[in-house]
This record gives C-alpha cells, sequence and structure tokens, in this order.
C-alpha cells in the first residue's frame, strides 16, 4: 500500500545533517592519500569478513578491499561488472546522508508500505551506502532484523545496534539469501548503479528473496533537474553523457512501474512528487541544492566535464543564481509492489501453461474435416 502525504517544505529543520557534516571534512585528507589501488579504510575489518559475510571468511574478491583513486581525486569502488559511477569517499558519503534526510522528509518517513513493530521481520536495504536507512529502521523496527547490503563498505562495522546486519555484497552476482527470506525489501537511488538490463535482474533477484505477499519499495530520481536554465540544462547534459558511457540510462527508472508488473509484482503502485532545488523551496530547497552540487561537482570535475576546482566553482556559482531565477525541481519516484501469495503464484503457472499448451494445439497439423467427418445419413435412411 503506498500512502501520499501532503506536508510543508518549509517544515524541515534539517539538524541532523548539520550534525554530521560538521564532522565529514575533517577526515577527508584520509582519502586524499590512497594511489591508483588504495585499501578502503572500513574494509578489513573483522565483521566484513565473519560468517555474515557474503562470501566465506578468508575468501573475500579483490574488489572488496580496494578502491581506485580517479583522475578528479575521488576514489571509487573497483568491482567490474557494476556499473556505479559515483564516488565511495566521506565527501560523498556526507552528501548520501543528507539525501537520506531528504527523501525520508519529502515521503514522510523511511518506509510507504505497512509494517508491524512487534513483529519479527526481515527486512533488506540494497545499497546500504553509509547504512544509515538501515540503522534507523533498526531502532524503529527492535524487533526485526534489519540487513544491508553494499559493493563498498561504507557502512558501519562495529558500533550498530544488535538487530542491524551489514555486508559486502554485488547484487549483480545474486544476493546470499535463501528463497523467501525477507518481509520488506529497499532500494533507493541506484539511478546511476543499473543498466536497463541489470535493473530488471535485479527486480527478478528481489523477487527471489521476498517472501510470498512480502513488498518492495523502490524510490528513484531520474537524475535530471526539471525547469532548467541553460547552465543546469549542462549540468543535466554532462550527467547523461557520463552515464551512458557506462551503459546506464537514468532515464529508465521512469519505467519502473511497467518493470515491477512485468517481473511479476502485484499491487503495484506508483506517483512521484517534486524535490526543489534552490532557496526558494525553502528549508529542503537549499539542502537540496547543497546535494545537487555535489553531484553536479561530480560530473564538471569527472570524465567528461574535466573541470578543475576554480572553473567548476565558477560554474556553479553562476548556476546558484540562475535557479532562483527559473526555480527548478527534480522528481522522485516512489513505487510499491508485492510478491504474490503462493496460491496466486500457482494460478500465474498453470494459466501460463494452458496458454502455452492452447499456442501448441493451435500449431498442430490435423487432417481437413472433409476426410475425416463421417459420411452423412439421408433423410430417407433415417
Amino acid at each position: 500500500m503506498v500512502t501520499s502525504r501532503n506536508h510543508s517544505l518549509d517544515s524541515f529543520d534539517g539538524n541532523s545533517v548539520c550534525s554530521r557534516n560538521s564532522c565529514g571534512n575533517s577526515n577527508e585528507s584520509q582519502h586524499q592519500k590512497h594511489k591508483n589501488v588504495s585499501r578502503h579504510p572500513h574494509q578489513r575489518d573483522s565483521s566484513t569478513t565473519n560468517s555474515s559475510s557474503s562470501y566465506p571468511s578468508g575468501t573475500l574478491p579483490d574488489w572488496a578491499y580496494h578502491s581506485r583513486k580517479c583522475d578528479d581525486g575521488r576514489t571509487r569502488h573497483t568491482v567490474e561488472n557494476a556499473p556505479y559511477m559515483l564516488p565511495n569517499d566521506l565527501t560523498e558519503s556526507d552528501r548520501l546522508d543528507a539525501q537520506h534526510y531528504l527523501v525520508r522528509f519529502l515521503l514522510k518517513g523511511n518506509h510507504n508500505v505497512d509494517l508491524d513493530p512487534e513483529a519479527n521481520l526481515k527486512i533488506l536495504d540494497v545499497a546500504t551506502g553509509t547504512g544509515v536507512w538501515a540503522l534507523e529502521m533498526a531502532h524503529e523496527f527492535p524487533k526485526a532484523d534489519i540487513y544491508g547490503v553494499d559493493i563498498s563498505a561504507i557502512f558501519p562495522t562495529e558500533i550498530k545496534p544488535s538487530n542491524c546486519h551489514f555486508q559486502l555484497c554485488n547484487i549483480l552476482d545474486g544476493l546470499p539469501f535463501p528463497d523467501n527470506y525477507f518481509d520488506f525489501i529497499y532500494q533507493r537511488l541506484l539511478v546511476y548503479a543499473l543498466t536497463p538490463e541489470q535493473r530488471k535482474q535485479v527486480y527478478v533477484e528481489l523477487q527471489r528473496v521476498l517472501k510470498p505477499e512480502g513488498y518492495l519499495q523502490l524510490v528513484e530520481s531520474d537524475g535530471i533537474v526539471y525547469n532548467a536554465g541553460p547552465e543546469v540544462e549542462m549540468i543535466n547534459n554532462l550527467s547523461l553523457e557520463t552515464s551512458l558511457r557506462h551503459g546506464v540510462d537514468p532515464r529508465d527508472v521512469q519505467n519502473m512501474k511497467a518493470g515491477l508488473k512485468g517481473t511479476g509484482y502485484t499491487g503495484v503502485n506508483s506517483f512521484h512528487v517534486a524535490l526543489p532545488v534552490g532557496n526558494w523551496g525553502g528549508k529542503v530547497g537549499a539542502l537540496s541544492l547543497q546535494n545537487m552540487h555535489g553531484l553536479a561537482t561530480i560530473w564538471l570535475k569527472g570524465e567528461v566535464g574535466k573541470l578543475d576546482q576554480e572553473a567548476c566553482d565558477a560554474r556553479l556559482a553562476i548556476v546558484d543564481r540562475e535557479i532562483e531565477q527559473y526555480k527548478p525541481y527534480y522528481k522522485v519516484w516512489l513505487v510499491v509492489g508485492q510478491k504474490p501469495s503462493v496460491a496466486a503464484a500457482q494460478l500465474r503457472e498453470a494459466r501460463k501453461a494452458a496458454v502455452s499448451l492452447a499456442n501448441s494445439s493451435a500449431q498442430t497439423s490435423y487432417p481437413s474435416p472433409e476426410t475425416t467427418a463421417p459420411p452423412r445419413r439421408s433423410m430417407a435412411a433415417a
């Protein structure tokens, strides 16, 4: 069940974001010392190599221990089959945390399906990042077990609730969980992480580990700043060109509802909301502008933009002035689908089998009616 709630943009205070950002930059030099292939400071922690990991102890692949330093000075993962192009350093961790609070406010909570706080639920956070969503859910649902998986170990490894579990995992290689395991799965903002074909593959894999009648919630943006002026439109184009170089089309998230239906999810509901960018949108708009600055810097200094910091800052100053004139915004999609019950799944398979049998029968050659019809009886003989 998807719930949509009206609210005022000015009611957000953003205090929790500021408290995290205030201590993030002092440690940034730790990441600046990395060589072309560098160890991530979290990744040799024993909690990422114990029995809760995706891989048996001592057999983690090489990518689990390294990040690569790119031409823009940022570090990124080294997983060959994962097209995700955003950094995994402390600057990005701060942006991801701030982005979490934006989305949580915009959608009025961490989840938009009915979950029983007294039930012993199993909940999965796909691409958990810093783990902030999983940590909050572990406090909100103390009787539940919350699992977070990601290809970069930027999540907590020691200081966390006992019902919150993190592990390294490349979802494109499959999830390390049995069939029908989770009551609720949450996946957010993998817009720059999956090709269209990989997105379909992930829908199938998530349905495998979801319990019958369990819910999947997807939260995405297509990365486009709408109602953009010329400078912001240039950044839109940089974002798209960079993504397409990696086989990723951010616009594909607009098809999530059809994608879930096509994979067999039932009761699929979807809506999108506008996230303002700029001070014209109040406190949320101001925080959204900071988030956009973080992303724009990646595109401007990245493999397509190739600007230095001074030129990047000059562009962003123009962007700030332009934004207050054009009043742009992002679109954020929320899609919820449910895995069919066992009976419904069996009925669907039976119908598919019946259709297949009917199609097979229609293609079979039969003798013409003239050669098989019995001789007609004459009225007289009757």
